[in-house]
């Protein structure tokens, strides 16, 4: 009996959409759930975290959207005769794609693939299954960039899709950051021509950029300090789509987001926010 495996790797993040499109996170997927052999997934998914709790580093949680992507890229890649994070559905055609439309707002993602293909594996899936998972794992250990992946640190969820059909057998990890920052309360003032807003985070949150209808905001208009942050809008400058995003390198991972219509007063604008 023979044994063949094959293995490719991503890492990367989701560069901000233009400032027609809109960042909002799907309700519901776009992907039906389909089926994987979901003991080699837990086993997959034990492994991977024990590799991190080795090194010190917190356990993934599981995300069933990361599965959906993950199972549906397996079943893609076993279908159509390949192994790519690239795929030939435009709808699904990168790890992006596929994690956007699985329902999972798009932060920081990556992607580890394997083939299996052979009698050995055929045999080890009914005989042995921790084995097999086990190969699985040591030769993603065994090359940088899926090791990359696995040891991670910005990572904080995992989903995991083995799909398998006679002695082929594709698997996919699809890791994600999810977490978030928030606004805890917001204040607004009225100066002269202007709205003067105040942001008042969760947390402290370095570096964070604030966006307007898609566009950076001037960073000579906005005060920071600590976990507040403070920038004006224009009365009567129409509608405007707030976001605030963590930049990535050169791209960024957007967390909060608003609308306002400043032709409103602004007892309208914030009926439930704090004005003065």
């Amino acid at each position: 009996m023979s044994f063949f495996l094959l293995l490719l790797s991503i890492s990367l993040t989701e560069i901000r959409v233009n400032k027609i499109a809109d960042t909002t996170a799907k309700m519901v997927s776009l992907y039906p759930e389909i089926a994987g052999i979901d003991y080699i997934e837990s086993l997959l998914f034990k492994l991977t975290n024990e590799e991190r709790t080795r090194r010190g580093l917190r356990e993934l949680q599981f995300d069933k959207r990361l599965r959906i992507a993950a199972r549906q890229h397996s079943n893609d890649m076993l279908n159509r005769k390949y192994l790519s994070h690239n795929s030939g559905d435009n709808i699904s055609k990168t790890p992006l794609h596929r994690i956007y439309n699985s329902g999972l707002s798009v932060l920081v993602v990556g992607e580890n693939i394997a083939e299996n293909k052979g009698g050995t594996v055929r045999a080890l899936l009914k005989e042995n299954p921790d084995s097999l998972a086990k190969i699985v794992i040591k030769e993603w250990m065994n090359s940088p960039p899926h090791k990359e992946n696995i040891l991670n640190p910005d990572f904080t969820h995992l989903g995991i899709g083995y799909i398998a059909y006679k002695n082929t057998h594709k698997v996919t990890q699809n890791f994600a950051d999810e977490r978030e920052f928030s606004v805890d309360s917001m204040l607004a003032k009225v100066d002269k021509k202007r709205y003067l807003i105040s942001l008042y985070m969760n947390a402290v949150v370095p570096e964070v950029s604030i966006f307007d209808n898609g566009e950076p905001m001037d960073t000579d208009s906005i005060y920071m300090r600590s976990g507040r942050m403070d920038f004006p809008l224009i009365k009567d400058s129409g509608f405007h789509k707030i976001e605030l995003c963590l930049r990535e390198g050169t791209l960024y991972r957007c967390g909060v987001r608003f609308f306002v219509n400043t032709d409103y007063p602004i007892e309208n604008i914030f009926p439930t926010l704090s004005y003065e």
